[in-house]
């Protein structure tokens, strides 16, 4: 049985977090441990791997590993959007599952229409972490009508209906 690997869109996960979300108290490159952090540990054993996918900004291209969860950033002028829909394509045709974790509907809309499964950040965040109080009374963004609608469609497409053509972009 072939490995799951779960693609996760690193900056959008972190930023629709309050738990993760840098701010006064937490530098983004502490919120990018954390998250890495918390895949580690609180995801549990199997056959699961992780890829977290950052903005080059700071990384400049580099790679980090910790166990199951590998770390990349993509290399200016690319963008980690980019980076995940090459490694979507990449591990498709490996015949690998994947599932790409993100709330970004383009990114969402590719993978889908590769095959692989698509988890919403929100959601994703919301099966690793559980309930959890905010750390911070701020409301966590929340999707607009539209957009829920979109994804709605992403999920009832499914796999098995390709991807018409405005969807790519």
């Amino acid at each position: 049985m072939p490995q799951r690997l779960i693609i996760v869109d690193g900056y959008n996960v972190i930023h629709r977090a309050p738990l993760l979300r840098p701010g006064p108290d937490r530098t983004l490159r502490e919120a990018r441990e954390k998250l890495v952090n918390l895949l580690s540990w609180a995801v549990g054993k199997g056959d699961t791997r992780f890829l977290v996918v950052f903005d080059g900004a700071e990384g400049v291209g580099a790679e980090e590993r910790e166990s199951r969860v590998e770390v990349r950033y993509s290399k200016p002028p690319q963008k980690a959007d980019d980076v995940i829909r090459v490694l979507v394509e990449e591990q498709i045709e490996n015949e690998r599952r994947v599932t790409v974790v993100t709330a970004d509907l383009e990114v969402a809309r590719h993978a889908r229409a590769m095959g692989a499964d698509v988890s919403l950040s929100d959601l994703f965040l919301a099966s690793v972490l559980g309930p959890v109080q905010p750390e911070s009374p701020e409301k966590p963004p929340s999707l607009s009508k539209k957009e829920i609608e979109e994804w709605a469609e992403i999920f009832r497409r499914g796999r098995t209906e390709p991807a018409s053509p405005d969807d790519e972009g």
